[in-house]
């Protein structure tokens, strides 16, 4: 399966989301910080980036802006925070595929996650020839 960057500061937050998505297939990279997160994605870029906003070093979209400004091509960024004013909202679509709400259901992360790598698969690959 896909190769999911989680970044979160909160450990119990951080250890359930890998174990989900861990069980759903997918192999985990967790991080706590956003230069940790940045670090990560200088050695190895991965399928999708599952992106807290609140972190202790920098928020999510400035992680997510020095990711779009240099990568030539960014994996995809899917936010997820308990704030989530409508401004908030905004910017994680701007900068991201999407936007979900902590606390967040099983069944609605694995989804989210699906969707974003299917989206992102479905861009890489080649035009047909007709």
């Amino acid at each position: 399966m896909a190769e999911v960057l989680v970044v979160d500061d909160d450990a119990d937050t951080l250890k359930l989301v890998t174990l989900i998505l861990s069980r759903a297939g997918h192999q985990v990279l967790p991080v706590e910080r956003g230069a940790d997160a940045l670090a990560q994605i200088a050695k190895k870029r991965p399928d999708a980036i599952l992106l807290d906003i609140m972190l202790p070093d920098m928020d999510g979209f400035s992680v997510a802006q020095r990711i779009h400004t240099t990568m030539p091509d960014p994996p995809p960024i899917l936010f997820f925070s308990a704030r989530g004013s409508p401004e908030d909202q905004v910017t994680s679509r701007t900068l991201g595929e999407g936007f979900l709400m902590k606390p967040v259901r099983l069944t609605t992360l694995l989804e989210a996650v699906r969707k974003v790598l299917d989206s992102s698969q479905k861009k890489a690959e080649p035009p047909k020839a007709e």
